[in-house]
């Protein structure tokens, strides 16, 4: 649904919340997009006016007060994993239209919460699955069709841990099977052309006793080796850790292999399709896929061509291969996501040994 009460001319009004590195970005985006920023909210209120300050906003320490404005169209929610709902089905209820950062939530049940809200309010809601429009995503599928079919794909997602501790905690944000796999979740179901039927998973949590995250109690899984099988044959396998060493750089690495060749990604600089022919590489333009995707929004609210953003449906779909691979790694057997209910959160407790035995 477009903004009626807006020409397409006319810039919208964003709220922002949350004043993090992700809503300082969500902010210069929707500027770029030559939208309003009229607030930011953070319970920090210094770091909110320091935020709001460079676009000539109004700093808030909770955003219920902007609810009541009249020239504020959009939500764009960059708060932790953990209150994604609150604030989101808040703004819903408001009558604005929402973009929400990934992952959509870290419980199934707030997930259908908000597409809830969004359906009774006729709003518009949106996911921040922006590598959607990371140039190396349509890549990889531009040349998906040239490696045929069936495909074994292989993703190495590795870093030191994070300086962002919320990142590790299980009641927080989630850690990486929560926060950072849905992208390939996302990513792969497109490739793949439909979500994976069965998921096996095996996890650790490296970062237990290192004293960065002495301060988390309930350290969430922040290693992991996953198993993704899609009903038309095609197989991927996750490796992903972020409880390395803290100051072991961030890394992601891909392979796509099927009877026509190979793909090999160095994310997101440089993708290359190997075949008996030759090797073709593709090197990645210079860009930015949060401001692309705020850029695609904002010219969607106001009814003009945009390509397409993650639904909540999608972000429930992300969701429900990581609470799958969460579930597998607790109870140690193959999990369809489908068999994922409202009530499994991603508060799925890691402990520093592995769990799950046998063959994947």
């Amino acid at each position: 649904m477009s903004l009626p009460e807006r020409g397409s001319r006319e810039a919208l009004g964003v709220v922002v919340v949350g004043a993090g590195d992700m809503g300082a970005r969500h902010a210069r985006g929707w500027t770029e997009a030559g939208a309003r920023v009229v607030a930011v909210a953070d319970p920090d209120l210094a770091r909110a006016r320091a935020v709001a300050a460079e676009f000539g906003a109004l700093a808030l320490a909770d955003p219920a007060p902007a609810w009541e404005r009249a020239d504020v169209d959009v939500a764009s929610v960059c708060t932790p994993t953990f209150l994604h709902a609150r604030f989101v089905v808040a703004a819903l209820e408001a009558g604005k239209h929402v973009l929400c950062e990934k992952p959509v939530s870290l419980r199934l049940s707030e997930a259908e919460a908000m597409r809830r809200a969004a359906e009774a309010s006729g709003r518009v809601l949106r996911i921040g699955f922006m590598r959607r429009f990371d140039p190396a995503t349509g890549q990889i599928l531009a040349f998906g069709e040239a490696v045929g079919r069936p495909v074994l794909a292989q993703a190495t997602l590795s870093a030191g841990v994070r300086p962002k501790r919320l990142m590790h905690d299980a009641a927080a944000n989630g850690g990486p099977i929560i926060d950072m796999c849905c992208h390939l979740f996302d990513q792969w179901e497109a490739f793949f052309g439909e979500p994976p039927s069965v998921v096996r998973a095996f996890g650790y949590t490296f970062g237990e006793g290192k004293p960065e995250l002495a301060g988390i109690r309930d350290k969430a899984v922040d290693s992991a080796h996953i198993t993704l099988r899609y009903p038309g044959g095609g197989v991927g396998h996750i490796q992903v850790s972020w409880g390395l060493p803290a100051g072991v750089p961030a890394s992601e690495q891909h392979t796509y292999m099927g009877p026509g060749g190979l793909i090999a990604v160095q994310w997101p600089q440089q993708v290359s399709l190997l075949r008996s022919d030759g090797a073709v590489r593709w090197e990645a333009p210079p860009g930015d896929p949060w401001r692309e995707e705020i850029r695609h929004f904002d010219r969607a609210l106001r009814g003009l061509p945009h390509a397409p953003l993650a639904t909540v449906e999608d972000g429930i779909g992300a969701l429900r291969t990581s609470l799958a691979a969460l579930t597998s790694i607790a109870e140690d057997r193959d999990v369809a996501p489908s068999e994922v209910r409202a009530e499994v959160s991603a508060e799925v407790r890691g402990d520093p040994t592995p769990r799950g035995g046998g063959a994947v």
